[in-house]
């Protein structure tokens, strides 16, 4: 299952350096990541299982959520913000912010980055590139994840239910469900 292949140790998953990492992923976290992918994979927007096209998607869905984790980079800071203070207002987006380092992603935030990127011109996105940089990630990365998302998003739609209740759903069903508030 393509699931699978993001957390075997020692496994490169792409041909580009690994990004740093915090010394250990929460349950959380994982299970975020996880079902990020599953929601993806039931949208049926991923690549096919055991390309390397499928590999970077599941290596830009671990290092983008560590870069939004642990990245001290203010225009990945102000950037997130930006995208949840849009989405849900400052209150709700101040909380949303907090709770990211225990949920890890969650679909509120993805929906978040996904309108945020698009809706944001090509000077506004190259802030990020030296924060991404640090992760050995770029904003093309970036831009192909979150397209996966607004995809997913669109067939979701085009299905009678939407990302979010989709996402939820797989999310429950993963490792830290119990830390996930959706």
């Amino acid at each position: 299952m393509l699931l699978c292949l993001a957390f075997v140790p020692g496994v490169a998953l792409a041909d580009e350096p690994a990004a740093p990492r915090p010394s250990r992923a929460s349950a959380a976290k994982i299970g975020s990541v996880m079902a990020l992918l599953a929601t993806l994979q039931d949208a049926d927007v991923l690549p096919p299982e055991g390309t390397p096209e499928a590999n970077h998607v599941i290596q830009w869905t671990i290092q983008f959520q560590s870069v939004f984790m642990t990245s001290d980079d203010p225009a990945i800071h102000a950037f997130a913000r930006q995208a949840l203070t849009a989405a849900v207002g400052e209150d709700a987006a101040v909380a949303a912010w907090s709770a990211l380092p225990a949920t890890g992603w969650t679909a509120e935030f993805l929906e978040a980055l996904a309108e945020e990127e698009a809706r944001t011109p090509d000077d506004g996105r190259h802030q990020l590139d030296p924060g991404f940089q640090r992760f050995n990630m770029s904003q093309i990365h970036f831009h192909q994840m979150l397209e996966l998302v607004r995809h997913a998003r669109h067939t979701f739609v085009q299905r009678g239910t939407d990302f979010r209740t989709q996402f939820n759903r797989r999310r429950h069903e993963m490792p830290g469900a119990g830390t996930h508030t959706p």
